[in-house]
């Protein structure tokens, strides 16, 4: 799991299926300080709980997929919970 704050939404007119009711965001990953960390991605929102200026956790690769309630999706990163803060 990583930690990012959303930047920007993307939107799309086509999706697969699996992706129909997803939001999609530009998440910046960063560090638990809140200081930038690599560069932006793109991550699917399955439970569609974010927003804008959100801090978020996301994962990649394998759980992305399994992050939705189908447990596959064509996704490399997803949203899977809010952050209200860090200790």
């Amino acid at each position: 799991m990583k930690l990012g704050r959303v930047i920007g939404q993307v939107w799309a007119v086509n999706k697969v299926h699996q992706l129909k009711s997803c939001r999609l965001f530009v998440v910046q990953p960063v560090h638990s300080d809140g200081h930038q960390s690599g560069h932006p991605l793109v991550a699917a929102d399955p439970q569609n709980m974010a927003g804008v200026g959100d801090r978020v956790v996301y994962v990649t690769n394998t759980d992305a997929a399994q992050a939705f309630d189908t447990g596959t999706a064509p996704v490399n990163a997803a949203i899977v919970e809010l952050v209200d803060f860090v200790d």
